[in-house]
């Protein structure tokens, strides 16, 4: 097929139409990568190379544009753009250029997801790995990354225990009321053995404070 207008549109594209009654709107830079100009001759499987790269860059620029918003993990970016476009190949290629870009980086995201539930939110261990591998993150990069938060969760503990409970916990023969606050605990995404933990050494520096 012969090309018989190259013509600018909106930018950045441009209006390529074929001899055969074929009009496509490409990107400048697959104008310009693949040469494209008048009575410039094509065979199908040029056009089909060219299509492809026009797809592929449509895939890049929408998932350059969500990473501008927030972080993805690579399996949350292949599960997004799969569900904007069809060819999965083209998606994948474009996490991987991505991923080698360092656009999308697991470790990273990992890292700050870890900070975020263990540094501001107080969850638990258990509950910031569910919360990473929900996100596509593989367990060896979500335990890595809470590994070096791992000083936090006695803290975070104590500090809920004496801020957010502090009202609850009046009387540790109320056993209502402190089971109340350990369920509340473990869904939190704490042990029980810490909790327990917890709550003792919470009550022991109760009564301390109250016997001064």
């Amino acid at each position: 097929m012969k090309i018989l207008s190259v013509k600018p549109q909106k930018p950045p594209l441009y209006r390529v139409a074929f001899d055969n009654g074929k009009a496509v709107l490409l990107d400048a830079s697959i104008v310009w990568d693949f040469d494209l100009r008048v009575d410039t001759e094509l065979d199908e499987a040029r056009f089909r190379e060219i299509i492809r790269a026009a797809v592929s860059l449509k895939v890049y620029s929408y998932a350059v544009k969500r990473l501008f918003y927030r972080d993805y993990s690579a399996a949350e970016m292949l599960d997004k753009l799969a569900e904007e476009f069809r060819s999965k190949e083209i998606c994948r290629q474009v996490v991987e250029r991505l991923t080698a870009e360092g656009s999308i980086n697991d470790e990273r995201y990992a890292d700050r997801l870890a900070y975020k539930y263990i540094a501001v939110k107080r969850y638990g261990r258990q509950r910031v790995l569910r919360e990473l591998r929900s996100r596509g993150i593989s367990r060896f990069t979500a335990e890595d990354a809470v590994s070096r938060y791992e000083e936090k969760f006695p803290e975070n503990l104590s500090h809920l225990l004496g801020t957010k409970y502090s009202r609850i916990l009046t009387d540790k023969k109320d056993m209502k009321a402190v089971n109340r606050v350990k369920s509340s605990l473990a869904r939190y995404g704490y042990g029980f053995a810490e909790i327990n933990r917890a709550v003792n050494e919470y009550f022991i520096t109760k009564d301390q404070l109250e016997e001064q």
